[in-house]
C-alpha cells in the first residue's frame, strides 16, 4: 500500500473539515500454502478481533487455548508477543498450518 495522491476538500459537498487521500494497493501473488483461504482468513480474523491483544491472547479462542495458539505460533516462527498488525500474510499462513499440525 503506498499514498497515491491528494483530493481536494472542495470535490466533496459538503466540504469536509478533514484532507482526503488516495491510497494504491499493489496485488501481489498469495503465499504458498497448505492452508485453505478459509483457514488462513480464520487465523487473520481473529488476530484482529482483539487487536490490542498479543497474538498468543488474540488467538487463544481461535485455536481452543492460548497454549495451543502460542505452540503454532512458535512452529510458524511468529513472536507470540507480536501483535496482527506487524506480522505479513505469509506468517499468518504459517499459523493456519501450524494448527493443522498436531503437537509433536
Amino acid at each position: 500500500m503506498r499514498k497515491a495522491g491528494v483530493i481536494g476538500m472542495n470535490v466533496f459537498w459538503p466540504a469536509p473539515k478533514i484532507h482526503s487521500g488516495l491510497v494504491a494497493f499493489t496485488r501481489r501473488e498469495p503465499p504458498v500454502t497448505t492452508a485453505t483461504r478459509e483457514q488462513v482468513f480464520a487465523v487473520i480474523d481473529a488476530a484482529f478481533a482483539q487487536r490490542r491483544k498479543t497474538l498468543r491472547a488474540a488467538l487463544a479462542g481461535w485455536a481452543g487455548s492460548a497454549a495451543e495458539a502460542e505452540r503454532c505460533l512458535r512452529a510458524a516462527g511468529v513472536d507470540p508477543t507480536a501483535r496482527g498488525e506487524v506480522i505479513d500474510i505469509a506468517a499468518f499462513s504459517r499459523i493456519a498450518e501450524a494448527h493443522e499440525r498436531p503437537a509433536q
